[in-house]
């Protein structure tokens, strides 16, 4: 960073360039803690999780999270989420931390009052996030909850479809409402989608970082090919399917830049 910028952004922040650089490591150290243990399996009733991201800088726009709902009185449920913020850096890492927030607020409040997920959960994180975020900030989000009779209750607020591969039969899992923050009052709302998984089906949800990454010659990975590669691996661990992917991505990028941040969740049922 040259003198000048670097003086442009001490006066617009207020503080020395090295308290900023401060704070930056200590928003990455609080933007990791909202997020789950790395590298490790977690296991609820006949399910196997996991999960992982990877930022394109120290901090992100990209965000998961399982929630343990029987800590949050909700019996029988795991939840699970996965968002990605417009743009990258501080501003999508805020957008990021409001989103979470303003989630586990209305997980609290549902099952206080309504034990289920509904609309009420995400008309009040749009109002949130609608307060808080520019005009040309947007957050996409997928939420579900796992039930042990194998139901899925999900809202989709316009992130990329999660993949059900279930036989020969790949679902996409789409019900839900236009993405958080870009209308006070989104045209449709927001509706929750329900469906069965069966045992051995395999959910997997991703943010465009995965199937947007570029070659060096500009083409993409792509969604065929994550369904491809997502079919080989299926009878795999789901962490042994989150690093082939993982690597798979890597491989089709040819040691060109990394965009956006990549982000991956993997769950089975097992059978």
């Amino acid at each position: 960073m040259t003198k000048s910028k670097a003086g442009k952004l001490t006066a617009l922040m207020g503080s020395p360039l090295k308290e900023i650089e401060e704070e930056f490591v200590s928003l990455a150290e609080m933007q990791r803690k909202i997020m789950p243990e790395p590298h490790r399996v977690r296991t609820f009733g006949d399910y196997d999780i996991y999960g992982g991201t990877l930022p394109v800088a120290s901090i992100g726009g990209d965000f998961y999270d399982f929630i343990d709902l029987e800590n949050l009185g909700i019996q029988g449920r795991m939840g699970f989420v996965i968002a990605d913020a417009s743009g990258h850096g501080l501003s999508a890492a805020m957008l990021v931390r409001d989103f979470n927030t303003a989630l586990y607020t209305g997980i609290s409040f549902e099952s206080h009052y309504a034990q289920d997920t509904t609309q009420m959960l995400f008309d009040k994180i749009n109002g949130r996030v609608f307060r808080s975020s520019l005009p040309s900030q947007f957050i996409t989000a997928f939420y579900g909850e796992l039930r042990n009779d194998g139901s899925l209750h999900y809202i989709n607020a316009g992130h990329h479809s999660p993949l059900l591969f279930r036989g020969h039969e790949v679902l996409q899992l789409t019900t839900g409402g236009l993405m958080l923050g870009a209308f006070v009052n989104p045209p449709g709302g927001y509706q929750s989608g329900h469906l069965n998984m069966h045992r051995g089906d395999l959910l997997v949800a991703f943010t465009d970082g995965i199937i947007e990454s570029a070659n060096p010659s500009g083409r993409e990975y792509g969604l065929d090919r994550l369904r491809q590669q997502l079919t080989k691996q299926r009878d795999a661990s789901v962490r042994e399917i989150f690093s082939q992917i993982m690597q798979d991505v890597e491989s089709h990028m040819a040691g060109a830049s990394q965009a956006d941040d990549q982000t991956l969740i993997v769950i089975r049922r097992m059978g």
